[in-house]
């Protein structure tokens, strides 16, 4: 009798932590951070619908300052809201990748896409503009990324990678340049990597994992 009573509270003491191990699998929790990368700054929310999925919702800035590089002088001028839907592929499985590894789908729609190229090598004001490079706003997304990087018990590091589709034709709007030089910019636009750059994301983000009773189980 003794022994069975020995075997049972060592089980019974087993669960919470066997269930604590299982719960950390899950690279997802909800929380709200900020984000950097090719989209600007920005903010984002997360939060788990199950244990190998989630949801994202996030917004991002690129203000248009004028920059000089090179003998280029140009401004790149970003706005968007994004959601995506992350999944957890190899949830359950004990190696790191496997707890932090997800693929994500979703959709973003920019208020502002766009580059300004300016007249001149050096930045002056009232520069006229050469021309503007405005790329499609509505874009469906596909990346891939690591999520679940804990900082601290309230800190999430994750790292996102992806692509944004264009869905519309990529528009040029000539202002001061040259028209003998509109057949070759053209060319360039549709060569790679400028036709395809526009899409590529890539962020780094920092996320604050806020209380809720139904996530104690992160707390533990």
């Amino acid at each position: 009798m003794k022994k069975l009573l020995i075997i049972f509270i060592v089980a019974l003491a087993s669960l919470p932590v066997k269930a604590q191990i299982w719960e950390e699998y899950s690279s997802f929790y909800p929380s709200v951070g900020v984000q950097l990368g090719a989209r600007g700054l920005g903010v984002e929310g997360s939060y788990p619908v199950l244990e190998s999925f989630n949801v994202r919702l996030g917004a991002s800035i690129f203000p248009s300052v004028k920059t000089k590089y090179g003998s280029r002088v140009f401004a790149i001028n970003r706005s968007d809201v994004s959601v995506f839907a992350d999944w957890q592929p190899l949830f359950g499985k004990r190696s790191w990748i496997a707890r932090k590894w997800i693929v994500s789908i979703g959709a973003g729609y920019f208020f502002e896409n766009k580059f300004e190229r300016y007249v001149g090598t050096t930045k002056v004001a009232d520069q006229p503009k050469d021309y503007d490079v405005e790329w499609s706003k509505f874009r469906p997304y596909i990346g891939t990324g690591l999520n679940g990087i804990r900082l601290s018990q309230r800190l999430n590091l994750s790292v996102n990678v992806g692509y944004y589709i264009p869905t519309s034709p990529t528009e040029v709007k000539i202002h001061e340049m040259d028209p003998i030089e509109i057949p070759r910019l053209l060319d360039r636009l549709d060569s790679f990597p400028y036709n395809v750059a526009p899409g590529v994301n890539a962020q780094v983000g920092i996320s604050y994992i806020f209380f809720k009773n139904s996530y104690n189980k992160y707390f533990q």
